[in-house]
């Protein structure tokens, strides 16, 4: 315990090495526990993430360093209620069991799932608190001391959750339990991972900083939109937009998003479709495989999805031209190139005049009618426009910044 409260300390002075420690030590422990609590280990990992993340930002908040096994465990349950709150489409556990492999056949794969399904049946018809104990203790060999702090009991109470949780599922079972619980232990790049997500930039988080007044400015353009939060975390069959993502992998499935229409149109055909509007921001991934002044691996999108009677690209147009005049005024800004994209078709780029170049900074378009029906709206009355604004070339624009890159920079960030 001396070691993790001297970790705990060196995380809150800005030690990511030390932060990595501590995810090393807990992230299986922190997959364990959502899974118990979400069923779905697909999303118990997106909660494990989002809770290591959430918790290098509040070790502030947390009093005792030596309480950080129980505290961690609250900030889980946390981001495990609120992504079993969340009504969006996920790739079910059987669809990651039966994705195709070199070596085993389809007998052996039929044969994996069916072993896979008994066993993840056998764990949920375990109590609640039995479930949960039984998790942490198999999926990567926590002690009963470690499973006891990190749930704030006895150790005595978890020898007899484990007793209990043995007895019901017999002898042969508990093996196969354990076989199976380590499959799904969390690889060990894992807290590289937290740590890359860790350093790159938050400027909405910083008070003051250009993107985040970009932000609030684009913001009250729109002030009777719907704010939607959307998971920087997707699932690659979400994208509806061909891009090289070699750089940005999370898993087999799930990649850092590299925009957000995709997330914001399911976000809305999932909730029922119909009129709406919903406006978001927030981080999105590209490939920094080129120096550049004017791009970033990590930049941030205002996105609005807009449905309503009558709507059509003249009042898009208009749309744009305001929220422009609004964000970088007195640049000349006109529409420019297009580009094929399954929800809207073609996008209309717009760019501003800059430093006697035009510079894309947004673009946008109507969704396809396909899309309208899906969300059971007649594409003869209704129109759904999609743009989005890059925060950052705006700032460029309106600071003049020579280097897109010195917004990471001071007076931008606070120093150190």
């Amino acid at each position: 315990m001396d070691e993790l409260k001297s970790l705990v300390d060196r995380a809150r002075s800005g030690d990511l090495d030390a932060f990595g420690m501590i995810v090393g030590r807990f992230q299986d422990m922190a997959l364990a526990y959502a899974y118990s609590v979400t069923g779905d280990f697909h999303l118990a990992e997106d909660a494990a993430q989002e809770a290591f993340i959430q918790a290098y930002r509040d070790l502030d908040a947390l009093r005792e360093p030596d309480a950080f096994p129980g505290w961690f465990r609250k900030i889980i349950f946390k981001h495990c209620d609120r992504i079993k709150r969340k009504r969006h489409q996920t790739v079910p556990l059987e669809s990651v069991i039966e994705v195709a492999s070199n070596d085993p056949g389809p007998a052996a794969l039929a044969e994996a799932h069916e072993m896979r399904e008994m066993v993840l049946k056998a764990i949920s018809t375990l109590s609640e608190s039995e479930r949960i104990v039984t998790t942490l203790f198999y999926i990567n060999g926590y002690s009963q001391k470690d499973v006891a702090e990190f749930l704030e009991v006895p150790v005595s109470t978890v020898n007899n959750r484990l007793h209990s949780s043995r007895t019901r599922l017999k002898e042969r079972m508990v093996q196969m339990v354990n076989d199976e619980l380590k499959t799904h232990a969390l690889p060990k790049d894992f807290p590289e991972r937290i740590r890359k997500l860790l350093e790159l930039p938050r400027p909405l988080e910083i008070e003051g900083h250009p993107i985040r007044k970009l932000w609030e400015a684009f913001r009250s353009c729109f002030p009777d939109f719907e704010e939607v939060t959307l998971d920087e975390v997707c699932e690659r069959e979400e994208l509806m937009l061909e891009l090289d993502i070699q750089q940005n992998i999370v898993d087999e499935h799930r990649i850092l998003r590299p925009e957000l229409t995709s997330q914001l149109a399911n976000f809305w055909i999932n909730n029922g479709g119909g009129p709406c509007k919903l406006i978001t921001v927030g981080r999105v991934f590209r490939p920094a495989d080129i120096e550049s002044e004017t791009r970033l691996e990590v930049f941030h999108q205002a996105e609005v999805l807009w449905a309503e009677e009558g709507m059509n690209t003249r009042k898009l147009d208009e749309t744009m031209r305001r929220v422009a005049a609004k964000l970088v005024h007195g640049a000349e800004f006109r529409p420019g190139s297009t580009q094929s994209y399954l929800f809207v078709g073609d996008v209309q780029n717009y760019e501003v005049l800059w430093r006697n170049k035009w510079m894309g900074i947004a673009g946008g378009g109507i969704a396809q009618d396909e899309w309208l029906i899906k969300a059971g709206l007649d594409p003869s009355r209704f129109g759904v426009v999609s743009f989005a604004f890059g925060l950052e070339r705006c700032a460029q624009v309106k600071l003049d910044l020579d280097d897109i890159r010195k917004l990471w920079h001071p007076p931008y960030v606070p120093e150190g």
